[in-house]
């Protein structure tokens, strides 16, 4: 099951094999990289924008007589009607608008000296047989969290503005000002009062941020005894912004993520800690993993690619035989063949031949290559071959040997993308799912220890967590 996936993945704690006697040790693990895990946050404005409607009227009116005022000197009737409050968010700014159509008359109040009667009149008017005036509400806030992990809103009116308003020059009012103006400004409050009363009811993103959190610390198999290690650090949600009846924010997790090899590892729980505001900084998925070439699949690999073959060489047959790779000093390896020269009387040689190199990766053909083989030193003083063989046919074996010195690890690279991809795609906990992409697997060292030759790797993508 996943075998390739298995066979690429190295041990890298306890369950390294015990090594021969060499002078290189077992290469250490690598060290744990800082990923950031992003759930983005989506809310709707839509039923605060509901509430609006329902908590503010749409419609004031005084018709069947006359509104008098306080020195009963005069009196006015109106209709004030309301269009539907335009809720939306621009960036970092939540604004609502709308605008009150209204139409007034107003009457002085005159009494017949002769028989006391009193009478409305006479009358002006604006909008009350015509065309309504109209008076603009609009309204600023900002949306921001709290330490309660849900949003909040801070709510600024704006003066009301009447672009036309009206004055009524025979009593000296402002109609417009003595009447409407109060209303809207009510109309105002109400709607301020709704919007900083159920913003904290768009979101709470606690619960959601602590399932998140715990699950993120469980351990996931990314093969037999391999497992995929997050260990969350802090949580930081990005600052409010939207567009239209859309809030959005991001909710950035970062954590160190390693792989352990061995039993399922016990973490320590961390508890959630307190919630912090700050930008996303995008950084992704990073996944840092060995894939191991030993020895003998090395050697098996050179042998198919270069062994079991007859090179002319001056006309001279040069067979090689098998090919072996074993670990050498400082940081090279050796690659140690069995030739078979016939160059003709007392300059033919048959046995071992060592060559010494450094392995390095080739990114643009994914394999590791040793491009730098030469001569072992520690062979070249007792080794016949280099008496008894003529210069050309040491540099043409070097030369060919340099050609053919690769391991191509392409299906091993894509099986731990697929293994990785997979460990990181996964529930999180009811209604809540990660989904991990791998971008890219770029090598950060090639290192040739006693077990073989340990390509390190860096796997990096992106994930995200989905909310429903």
């Amino acid at each position: 099951m996943r075998a390739a996936a298995i066979a690429t993945l190295v041990a890298l704690t306890c369950a390294a094999a015990p090594a021969p006697p060499t002078p290189l040790p077992i290469t250490p693990a690598p060290a744990a990289e800082e990923s950031v895990i992003e759930v983005p946050i989506r809310a709707s404005l839509a039923p605060i924008a509901a509430e609006i409607e329902k908590q503010v009227p749409k419609r004031m009116e005084k018709i069947d007589g006359f509104e008098m005022d306080p020195k009963n000197q005069f009196g006015i009737r109106y209709r004030v009607t309301r269009d539907p409050v335009n809720l939306y968010m621009q960036n970092l700014g939540l604004h609502a608008a709308t605008v009150v159509h209204f139409g007034i008359e107003g009457c002085k109040r005159v009494v017949n000296p002769l028989n006391g009667a009193a009478s409305m009149w006479p009358c002006v008017s604006c909008g009350w047989a015509e065309t309504p005036r109209e008076a603009k509400i609009t309204i600023d806030s900002r949306l921001e969290w709290d330490a309660q992990w849900r949003i909040r809103s801070v709510t600024k009116a704006r003066p009301v503005e009447f672009p036309r308003p009206c004055t009524v020059t025979l009593l000296n009012i402002d109609l417009s000002a003595w009447k409407i103006g109060p209303m809207v400004d009510q109309q105002l409050r109400d709607v301020v009062k709704t919007i900083d009363r159920d913003t904290p009811k768009l979101t709470n993103l606690r619960g959601t941020a602590q399932q998140v959190w715990t699950s993120l610390q469980t351990p996931t198999e990314l093969a037999p005894r391999t497992w995929l290690m997050f260990e969350p650090v802090d949580v930081a949600l990005a600052p409010l912004r939207g567009s239209g009846q859309l809030v959005t924010s991001t909710l950035s997790l970062r954590a160190r993520t390693r792989v352990v090899v061995g039993d399922r590892p016990a973490p320590a729980p961390k508890p959630l800690p307190a919630l912090r505001v700050a930008e996303p900084t995008g950084a992704g998925i990073r996944v840092p993993l060995d894939i191991e070439l030993p020895y003998a699949e090395a050697g098996r690999l050179l042998t198919e690619q270069f062994g079991k073959r007859t090179y002319k060489v001056e006309g001279k047959d040069l067979i090689v035989d098998t090919l072996a790779l074993s670990p050498g000093t400082n940081g090279k390896v050796v690659l140690e063949m069995a030739i078979d020269y016939r160059g003709g009387a007392f300059r033919s040689y048959r046995g071992p031949v060592a060559l010494e190199g450094t392995p390095t990766f080739d990114s643009a053909t994914n394999a590791v290559v040793i491009a730098d083989l030469d001569y072992s030193l520690e062979k070249k003083g007792r080794n016949p071959f280099f008496r008894i063989a003529e210069r050309v046919v040491h540099e043409t074996l070097r030369t060919r040997l340099r050609q053919n010195a690769r391991f191509p690890i392409g299906a091993q690279i894509a099986s731990v993308r697929a293994e990785v991809e997979r460990a990181m795609t996964r529930p999180l906990a009811p209604n809540v799912a990660m989904r991990g992409t791998v971008q890219s697997i770029a090598p950060t060292a090639v290192i040739a220890h006693s077990a073989g030759i340990t390509i390190r790797v860096l796997a990096a993508g992106g994930a995200a967590v989905e909310v429903r």
